[in-house]
């Protein structure tokens, strides 16, 4: 089993500006990354929190439409969104109504037997999300599971907040970054930051320039594949899915990550890129099935 946590989120993508028309779509970093793991047949259960409006009724519905095994805590407040401004290039600007105030609490014992742990996003950085995610952090360690971690910044983290990160940094097996996170929390010089850290596997997503892994003294990089982009939303949670699929189809664990060949690492980075990419020829963060069929059987063999 794999469990993530994370933030859920109604994303209200603009269609148009005048008046303001939004299609909605349920969203947030990881939900969107346990997502496309569930419908790549993964056993994945999601840790949250939704409101108690009409709004968290549907978005749990929808989870469950997904296959997701959910635990949720529930809030007396209406659910969180997140308004998304596509540019003419199809990347995203956000604008994020979040109303839950009281601490996230999840309860002992979710994660028995988890063999990968994924968490990350805003949601690992809110001062009342803390004590939750480090008790459940400290589960997954306890049962030796693969750590993966995405800090997926929005803007330039406080010292707080850094000094969160840096406490995640050194329990993480997995670390995907995308440029902008690592311009962010190294600005004098982004990829060899990140490449110095003392993690088994670094991956950074540069854009419409591909990606990077760092996995100790091995160094693979991939351009992007070349495709329409609709928008960008949800590529590099895809991007994560891809590289998780593969990792945990392939066998590797904590225990093992270390023994990653240079050829695995070439073959896992080449599906993260095309899964991220699956993700730029849609709006949203909802994969296609029929191009995520196609992606399972050049990757995943199904």
């Amino acid at each position: 089993m794999l469990a993530l946590t994370g933030e859920v989120l109604v994303d209200l993508v603009l269609e148009e500006g005048a008046p303001l028309r939004f299609t909605g779509v349920l969203g947030g970093s990881v939900l969107n990354t346990a997502t496309t793991l569930a419908r790549l047949g993964f056993p994945a259960c999601f840790l949250s929190e939704v409101g108690d409006d009409w709004v968290s009724a549907w978005s749990e519905r929808e989870m469950a439409r997904r296959g997701l095994k959910v635990w949720l805590q529930r809030h007396k407040a209406p659910m969180p969104l997140a308004l998304v401004r596509p540019d003419e290039a199809g990347n995203a600007r956000y604008s994020f109504h979040r109303p839950f105030q009281a601490p996230f609490r999840p309860e002992g014992g979710l994660l028995k037997g988890v063999r990968a742990f994924h968490f990350g996003s805003l949601f690992a950085l809110e001062a009342r999300m803390a004590e939750g995610v480090e008790a459940l952090l400290q589960e997954a360690l306890e049962e030796g599971a693969l750590v993966s971690y995405d800090p997926n910044l929005r803007q330039d983290p406080t010292e707080t907040e850094r000094s969160l990160i840096a406490g995640y940094l050194t329990r993480t097996d997995l670390l995907k970054l995308s440029l902008e996170d690592a311009k962010l929390l190294f600005p004098e010089n982004p990829i060899e930051g990140v490449k110095r850290l003392p993690i088994p596997l670094k991956v950074l997503t540069l854009g419409p320039e591909g990606a990077v892994a760092f996995h100790g003294e091995k160094e693979v990089r991939l351009p992007a594949e070349k495709v329409q982009v609709v928008d960008t939303v949800g590529a590099g949670d895809a991007f994560t899915a891809g590289l998780l699929a593969l990792l945990l189809k392939w066998g590797y664990g904590r225990e093992n990550l270390k023994a990653l060949s240079l050829k695995e690492l070439k073959r896992a980075l080449q599906g993260a890129v095309a899964l991220s990419a699956l993700a730029c020829t849609v709006r949203g963060a909802y994969l296609p099935e029929e191009g995520l069929r196609a992606w399972k059987a050049r990757f995943l063999r199904d």
